[in-house]
């Protein structure tokens, strides 16, 4: 049976969604089928099928979740067969870099009806507007969310002493990860989210944790600042050894800040413990580094009521824009289902059945 690893490849953050379908594997060393038009219905039953058809060739799956619905399965990367599969349609976009020579756009726009379609367009318009305006209201909350939890970082940064953050990160290097030689190859860097914020709140995936890092370490850091700057010394570290990572990104800041680092060809993971992943990953983990072994802690004891009032205010904004991502989640599931009465299911069936075929061809 696969051992299946689950994770985000988009986030809700406070520049809008963001999409990091880019990490589809490798340009041109992998066949990509990209899934656009029809319902979301339609494209995530294309992607199902298959998901039946190649999980049993396959000795690892990754299945991408979507952020609008945790439970639905939006993408599938098979990195021993180098292909992968993916949904096209909004909200990522996903724009196929060279169609038709390792990337296959699968289209279900021909199995809609447009007269029906059209005699819906009223409502279609409508809903498309009322979505848009959930949004916004939920990307403001984000922004918002994103100013706070910020300003707390800067709290966590100002009494950090990053010399001591080094000086760790190098011994624990030394500990758990093979020692680099002379012009050695340098790992290899993957992007992921281990976590979403979502119509049902914040949602982390803590199995893929268990699974890929059966050895965790965790650093506990409710500031966010020496978490992030131990993080990416690790991070750095290891792709010097030649270790491949899989740099897991924080939501609010999907750029900039890393929330947990995976080295599966260690079994090894380090995991940020905050108020919000707790009692999820707490468990999971051997043992616990404390982020206050780096700090000042007369300057953190000084700012003890800012940092309280900053976090209760972080997560009260992330608390209202998933109510407003919720919101916008069941508009889309109306918009959807309008697109879904009018696909011809027995079309969009064969096309499924085809994918699935050509996938199964590819990975002999």
């Amino acid at each position: 049976m696969a051992k299946v690893f689950r994770y985000f490849l988009g986030a809700n953050s406070p520049q809008g969604y963001i999409s990091r379908f880019d990490q589809l594997g490798e340009a041109g060393a992998w066949r990509r089928w990209v899934v656009t038009g029809g319902s979301v219905q339609g494209r995530a039953a294309l992607i199902a099928q298959a998901q039946k058809r190649l999980v049993p060739r396959c000795a690892e799956v990754e299945e991408i979740r979507s952020t609008g619905d945790p439970k639905r399965v939006e993408g599938l990367i098979l990195p021993e067969h180098r292909i992968a599969i993916a949904d096209g349609g909004p909200p990522h976009f996903l724009r196929p870099q060279c169609p038709g020579a390792y990337e296959r756009i699968v289209s279900l726009w021909e199995c809609l009806d447009q007269d029906t379609l059209y005699r819906a367009r009223e409502e279609l318009l409508a809903l498309g507007e009322e979505e848009k305006r959930l949004w916004k209201d939920a990307r403001g909350y984000l922004y918002a969310a994103g100013a706070l939890a910020g300003d707390l970082a800067s709290v966590g940064s100002a009494a950090m002493n990053r010399g001591k953050v080094l000086a760790y990160a190098r011994g624990a290097a030394l500990r758990e990860f093979p020692h680099p030689l002379p012009g050695g190859k340098r790992g290899r860097e993957q992007v992921r989210f281990l976590s979403a914020l979502t119509g049902e709140g914040m949602v982390l995936l803590r199995e893929t944790v268990a699974a890929a890092a059966p050895r965790t370490i965790a650093i506990e850091d409710s500031w966010g600042a020496a978490a992030n700057a131990l993080l990416e010394s690790l991070r750095e570290l290891a792709l010097e050894s030649g270790v491949d990572v899989l740099v897991c990104r924080c939501p609010l800041f999907p750029f900039t800040k890393i929330d947990h680092l995976l080295l599966p060809q260690l079994g090894l993971g380090f995991v940020t413990l905050n108020r919000a992943t707790a009692s999820a990953l707490e468990e999971l983990c051997e043992r616990t580094i404390h982020a206050s072994r780096f700090c000042d802690g007369s300057i953190l004891r000084e700012r003890r009521a800012r940092s309280s009032f900053l976090r209760k205010a972080a997560a009260g904004m992330l608390e209202q824009a998933g109510v407003l991502l919720a919101q916008a989640e069941e508009v889309r599931g109306r918009l959807d289902g309008i697109y879904h009465a009018a696909m011809d299911q027995e079309a969009a069936g064969k096309i499924a059945r085809q994918v699935a075929e050509e996938m199964e061809r590819a990975a002999r």
